[in-house]
């Protein structure tokens, strides 16, 4: 009797939900990051660029499948937390981001300012989650300034978590398309006002570096296969997003995801990341649904990738623009080919070490004590 007893306890206060193709998709959006930036920064050195190879669309592509994911998962754990546990637990969910983002980031953010300079209002505002503002103004040294993107999930969170006080799946479900729509009719307001009057451009620049809207859309879908898996209510499209999970489909769906991301890539598409946002989002919960999916990114490599992913992300750059340093001042009378081999093959096997040594010898203390917080076990 004690043990059974002690087993419903432990079921009570803990469910688990693990999706291990994800790691693999924080991998590759990682790594979309890295080799982007390092195209990016040889133009800054002086460094020659391999011919015909633009990749400054890459990154972003990178960094939206990032905020897809962001917006995916957390949603899909709160869905889970409320079928579990009846409420979210606000406390738990702040906990559970602060040990996850601040550690790191704050480190970063003394560590970049104290050696590479920056204004004190960009320290501020950086110190306060507001580096996209920061990032907009010019103001962030190009060596840490990928901490953009963490301000901008981080503002996310303030709010997003909230939509989840509505009781019903059907409410939040529009809930969520109604803000979307909300963010769209903002953008494309300030976007008129931009071609009428050109000092409204900072704050265009501000609106897209909010990218809140990719996030929602990684949420829309994450309520949707919720709703595949724990049907709670009717929607007339539900069969069409259910329909998206046949190989065919998948097929499909992947094909145009890779022949868009190229044209994203050659061209300048106006809002372009929405349509990104909304492909990875489905790829991503294709992934999700081991049974049926077309492909995996279960790879044990790609696993430890995506598992320092976030340090990866933040420290990359330390390593990136000190390898072109050096390559700038030694290598001047290299080979194109043995050049690049060196910066991508020191960039990326620098940029894993560092990232390696932060999580294990630094985040790792912290993701321990998060773990006390977590109501779905991942």
């Amino acid at each position: 009797m004690l043990s059974t007893s002690n087993s419903e306890v432990v079921k009570k206060n803990k469910a688990k939900v693990f999706f291990p193709n994800l790691n693999g998709v924080r991998a590759l959006a990682a790594l979309m990051v890295v080799v982007s930036h390092i195209e990016l920064h040889k133009i800054i050195f002086n460094v020659r660029r391999v011919p015909g190879l633009n990749l400054s669309n890459f990154g972003r592509a990178g960094v939206t499948i990032f905020f897809s994911l962001s917006g995916f998962l957390i949603t899909y754990l709160l869905l889970e937390e409320k079928r579990n546990f009846t409420a979210i637990n606000f406390k738990s969910f702040y906990m559970r981001r602060l040990l996850r983002i601040w550690p790191l980031y704050f480190l970063v953010v003394i560590v970049g300012f104290s050696f590479f300079g920056g204004s004190l209002r960009a320290f501020l505002l950086s110190v306060l989650f507001l580096p996209n503002l920061a990032f907009c103004l010019q103001m962030l040294p190009a060596i840490f300034d990928p901490i953009w993107s963490i301000g901008t999930e981080e503002q996310f969170y303030i709010f997003h978590p909230h939509f989840f006080r509505i009781k019903k799946l059907e409410h939040i479900f529009y809930a969520l398309i109604a803000f979307i729509i909300f963010i769209w009719s903002l953008q494309f307001t300030i976007d008129y006002l931009v071609r009428q009057h050109p000092m409204y451009q900072a704050l265009h620049q501000v609106m897209y570096y909010s990218r809140f809207d990719n996030m929602m859309i990684g949420a829309v879908v994450a309520v949707l296969y919720f709703n595949k898996k724990h049907m709670e209510f009717q929607f007339k499209f539900q069969k069409v997003f259910n329909s998206l999970f046949r190989k065919s489909n998948q097929f499909i769906l992947l094909f145009v995801f890779l022949i868009y991301l190229v044209v994203y890539l050659r061209y300048e598409i106006h809002h372009g990341d929405i349509l990104i946002a909304l492909l990875a989002s489905l790829l991503i919960v294709n992934l999700c649904d081991e049974e049926t999916a077309i492909f995996s990114l279960k790879h044990k490599y790609l696993n430890y990738i995506g598992q320092i992913s976030y340090g990866i992300y933040l420290l990359h750059k330390f390593v990136l623009l000190g390898v072109l340093y050096l390559v700038q001042r030694y290598l001047i009378q290299a080979s194109l080919i043995t050049e690049n081999i060196i910066i991508y093959g020191a960039t990326i096997a620098g940029t894993i070490t560092l990232a390696s040594a932060s999580y294990y010898g630094y985040e790792r203390p912290f993701l321990t004590i998060k773990k006390r917080f977590q109501k779905i076990a991942q």
